[in-house]
């Protein structure tokens, strides 16, 4: 490993140096800044002394990171309602496990009903109704064999025990699958009186437990914009969610569309690379960028960014269990008492990961969560079990790489579009 250190007047330009020196794979060690004789003897100067490192065994092997290209078009803007608190704590409770179900008299009545329906099928058409009533009832007590549910989910009527499955299917977590579908046929009978969920029909079942699960989703309003007012927002989290892309949507929306004055602000200096790409952006959107090492850095930035109505931090990313680069960079947004940290997870984790990702980054003090890369998967329930844990409000969506369309502001009716979808043919 070869380690050298550079001096310059600044830190963007003791950055470029060692870029230009070591490679994109270099990586910082240190920084400090001190004081030395100005040219002539005519007083001193102030200069950045960074020490920099690079793994001779890899160099030229790194391929430089480019900003994906930029479009113009943008989405009108969503609505912005208040914050969402769930209205109920069922939902989030998480009762013990539920004791292991004996099959054994299920498997006789499925017998009993195939028995039944094999009857049946030898009459004449004035059973049919019949014969698809009991059809629907095996094809149910199949699934729950398949699926091995407590048997609290026995007591769900046929519209919300299918409605359960549905639920389970896009990886919502089963006891918060269940506690909704119990709220759900509680409203039920207490609309129609005693009896009436059972009988409900399953597409009134379906469009009701969707307004269900929209009053448990908790969103924010946009980031809040007050001309003369500076707001800085930081988005924190693990490596490879899309924090810098993210951030380059924000500004780009509130640049182009919100003509609002926007400047960027990275503490993601492990590698040359991680500058690079937010460097194309803020050149493309024609707004600063200044690189931050320290607490120093950090309150100059913020100083000199005054006159801007937006100032967006781009974090580095690492691995949620590295824990004294978490506290470092607490350190650091501990010296913005009023950030707005948006914690960025990727829709594509598993929901166990979520919660243990969200635990690890608890110390940052997220003010919100924003979920990413909702195009690379096909269930988003870990979404909805995510948010019913951390009780955190749900602020944007990520949905592809194009800046600034693929950012969406999060409502809660599009989360339950998400969870519970409506079927082709009632959509169309």
């Amino acid at each position: 490993m070869r380690v050298k250190t550079f001096e310059a007047g600044s830190m963007q330009d003791a950055l470029d140096v060692v870029k230009k020196d070591m490679g994109e794979e270099a990586f910082i060690l240190s920084t400090r800044t001190r004081r030395r004789p100005a040219a002539l003897g005519l007083g001193e100067e102030s200069v950045i002394e960074v020490t920099a490192a690079v793994d001779e065994a890899q160099t030229g092997a790194a391929v430089a990171v480019g900003a994906p290209p930029l479009t113009y078009g943008l989405r009108a803007p969503l609505d912005t309602p208040a914050v969402r608190r769930p209205t109920r704590e069922a939902a989030q409770a998480t009762p013990p496990p539920a004791p292991a179900m004996d099959l054994q008299p299920l498997r006789r009545e499925l017998l009993e009903i195939k028995g039944a329906v094999a009857a049946l099928k030898d009459n004449d058409l004035r059973n049919a109704s019949i014969l698809k009533e009991l059809d629907q009832m095996k094809a149910l007590l199949s699934r729950i064999q398949r699926q091995g549910m407590p048997p609290a989910q026995l007591h769900l009527p046929p519209s919300l025990l299918e409605l359960y499955g549905d639920l389970v299917a896009n990886d919502v977590e089963p006891l918060i699958a269940l506690r909704l579908c119990e709220y759900a046929q509680r409203a039920l009978t207490d609309q129609d009186g005693d009896g009436a969920a059972g009988a409900v029909d399953p597409e009134r079942a379906r469009l009701f437990l969707r307004r269900v699960i929209a009053d448990f989703i908790p969103v924010a309003p946009p980031i809040q914009l007050e001309p003369g007012k500076m707001r800085v927002a930081a988005l924190v989290g693990p490596t490879g969610v899309g924090k810098t892309t993210t951030v380059a949507k924000l500004a780009s929306y509130a640049q182009l569309h919100l003509k609002q004055k926007v400047a960027l602000l990275t503490l993601d200096t492990y590698r040359m690379a991680a500058v690079d790409q937010l460097q194309q952006y803020a050149q493309i959107l024609q707004v600063p960028l200044h690189v931050a090492l320290t607490v120093e850095d950090l309150r100059s930035a913020l100083r000199f960014y005054q006159d801007r109505t937006l100032v967006l931090i781009d974090t580095p990313g690492h691995s949620p269990k590295d824990t004294e680069t978490l506290n470092q960079l607490r350190g650091l947004l501990e010296e913005l008492p009023e950030v707005e940290t948006h914690l960025v997870l990727s829709a594509t984790t598993k929901p166990r990961d979520l919660t243990e990702i969200a635990a690890r980054y608890e110390p940052l003090h997220p003010t919100r969560l924003l979920f990413t890369k909702l195009d690379e998967t096909s269930t988003y329930g870990p979404i909805l079990s995510t948010l019913a844990r951390v009780k955190r409000p749900l602020s944007y969506l990520g949905t592809g790489q194009e800046v600034p369309e693929a950012l969406e502001l999060a409502t809660s009716r599009r989360v339950a579009d998400l969870i519970l979808p409506i079927p082709m043919k009632e959509a169309e």
